[in-house]
């Protein structure tokens, strides 16, 4: 099959070429009154072609300049009783054609030839033999090579894995839990207000009840999880989900807050992922009296780091596993500053932690 491709695309492309070249010159009479560009006896020459299904412009055919003659009857010996007659200039004056002219005509017959093919071609594109239609073919090999090493999940979901939950919950209601805790760590909130926020993407117009279902989980009407309801999160009431969801949104909150002060001035924290553990530490410490915050983490590959803050971003990133740290000074006390964790070549959200400087 690749081989009749390929022959076929060949001739195609010879075709092509030979429709784009210019036209021949023409040839100029030898010596001895015969064109060197002289067609042998019994070859196809340009004039031979059927030109019918081209629909050639009679413009086209003027300027060609074909002037009438007889052709020789072969069976009249020679043709010496049918003369050609010379054709009439303007004037009544009379001229010959000689072969340098009948090249001339063949040459110029031969350019409309091949322009009408073109626009053929152009207009209506052959076909190989195996088509009936023309049709676009995939390449034998991709452009891009996709990374297979990361799949097409979320990539930190597998720290969610780990929450303690009374049943697990679907890794659908899991994602959307997770990105929608990453656009309320950028602000200082509190606790009970985040987490309905966050439950807010799954409950829409629910506020009401998801404040009242916050404010017990909160005050600790329920002491344990196990006095929490336990069917499966699809056959559970929509009451019995909200507070499912709610006590997820406050243990990923908890896990993605980072409180640090002068006197707890180291914190760390850690996240599993689909490449593997995400390990965040935290410093802050004061040199000269400025306060400075310096963040350590440790990529298990390709990644970048974006600390934000009132004044700029702190940005660092590298090509390869390891460690990156990113420094910020002159910090405000009682603030959030967010720490946005990425992975390259990843359509993912960023994992972000909310960096609060206590004191």
């Amino acid at each position: 099959m690749n081989s009749d491709i390929n022959n076929n695309s060949d001739l195609y492309s010879r075709l092509m070429d030979w429709l784009l070249d210019d036209p021949i010159p023409a040839a100029s009479a030898s010596a001895d009154g015969l064109a060197s560009g002289h067609v042998p006896q019994g070859e196809t020459t340009a004039a031979d072609f059927q030109l019918d299904r081209f629909d050639l412009d009679p413009l086209d055919l003027e300027d060609v300049n074909i002037a009438p003659t007889k052709r020789q009857n072969p069976e009249r010996g020679g043709g010496n009783d049918s003369p050609t007659p010379d054709p009439v200039e303007p004037g009544g004056a009379s001229r010959r054609y000689n072969m340098g002219d009948m090249l001339t005509v063949e040459n110029r017959f031969e350019s409309i030839i091949k322009r009408k093919l073109k626009e053929e071609i152009e207009r209506r594109p052959p076909l190989f033999p195996w088509e009936t239609e023309i049709s676009d073919y995939e390449p034998d090999f991709p452009e891009t090579v996709p990374d297979t090493w990361i799949k097409r999940v979320h990539l930190w979901l597998p720290q969610l894995s780990q929450l303690v939950l009374p049943v697990s919950l679907p890794e659908s209601v899991l994602a959307q839990l997770l990105d929608a805790c990453a656009e309320v760590m950028s602000h200082r909130h509190q606790l009970g207000r985040q987490m309905v926020k966050v439950v807010e993407s799954l409950f829409p117009g629910e506020s009401p009840s998801l404040n009242f279902w916050t404010e017990r989980l909160l005050l600790g009407y329920f002491r344990s999880v196990d006095q929490l309801p336990s069917p499966p999160y699809e056959e559970a009431t929509v009451e019995q989900q909200m507070l499912l969801a709610l006590l997820a949104a406050k243990e990923i909150i908890t896990t993605l807050t980072v409180p640090i002060s002068l006197t707890d001035a180291t914190v760390e924290r850690q996240w599993q992922t689909t490449a593997g553990m995400v390990t965040v530490q935290a410093e802050y410490q004061k040199q000269q009296g400025i306060p400075k915050l310096r963040v350590i983490v440790r990529l298990p590959r390709a990644g970048s780091l974006t600390l934000r803050t009132s004044q700029a971003s702190a940005v660092s990133q590298r090509t390869y596993p390891g460690y990156l740290s990113v420094e910020s000074f002159d910090l405000e006390p009682h603030q959030v500053y967010p720490l946005e964790i990425r992975f390259h070549d990843s359509e993912q959200s960023p994992l972000v932690f909310a960096i609060y400087l206590a004191v």
